[in-house]
């Protein structure tokens, strides 16, 4: 699966209007979701722009851009339920391979991390309302500590061209909020809590925006 994804603060101000413009949009759901990431010692994952997490304790999921183009906007996503994870052992150990070259194969989630040493990188706790507008996915995100975000985002197919759905997520709010954020939440949370692993990472703020300063993009 590819998912395509536009990430805004949400400040204060343009709060209102986008309230009021999510009434145009159909309530879908409300998420707890509770994700932790992991890494190599040397965040040998991190600096390959692969983000590794472990979402409500139940699923493993890989995502990741091989371009890695300088902004978090395009990701290929893998999921493996971990309670079925038997079944998903070789696709698991054949993905974590292909990334990293020393992979040494893992009889179980739990194997791997020990046989390969995977610390936390990051851990990340998202209140989520989802909702549905025109077959996107808009989500309003807060996260712990971090702040207030919209996601708007497609899923489709791996092998879909996706150039035109770039320039239609980017119109949906347009009008509401300004320039997207061009990093994920992991850069977020590492930039509070670990700059060593930040600096190590693709996806950077631009120099003069500082989280939690009230100059973040919105």
């Amino acid at each position: 699966m590819i998912e395509v994804e536009f990430k805004y603060a949400i400040d204060p101000q343009v709060k209102p209007r986008l309230e009021a413009r999510l009434r145009d949009a159909q309530f879908d759901r409300l998420v707890q979701n509770s994700d932790i990431y992991y890494d190599t010692l040397t965040y040998d994952l991190l600096q390959k722009a692969v983000f590794v997490r472990v979402r409500n304790q139940q699923t493993l999921q890989f995502k990741f851009n091989e371009q890695a183009e300088k902004a978090h906007i395009e990701s290929t996503e893998r999921a493996f339920s971990l309670s079925a994870q038997a079944k998903h052992t070789t696709a698991i150990n054949t993905l974590f391979a292909h990334f990293l070259p020393t992979w040494q194969a893992g009889l179980s989630w739990e194997d791997a991390l020990q046989k390969n040493k995977l610390v936390v990188l990051a851990h990340i706790e998202n209140t989520r309302r989802q909702y549905i507008y025109d077959s996107v996915k808009l989500c309003v995100d807060t996260i712990a500590g971090i702040g207030e975000f919209l996601e708007v985002e497609v899923e489709c197919e791996e092998g879909t061209n996706t150039h035109h759905l770039h320039s239609h997520l980017r119109r949906i709010f347009g009008d509401v909020v300004a320039e997207p954020l061009s990093v994920g939440y992991v850069e977020l949370w590492l930039h509070q809590h670990n700059l060593q692993a930040y600096h190590k990472g693709v996806y950077r703020l631009p120099d003069n925006v500082e989280p939690g300063k009230g100059n973040m993009p919105c």
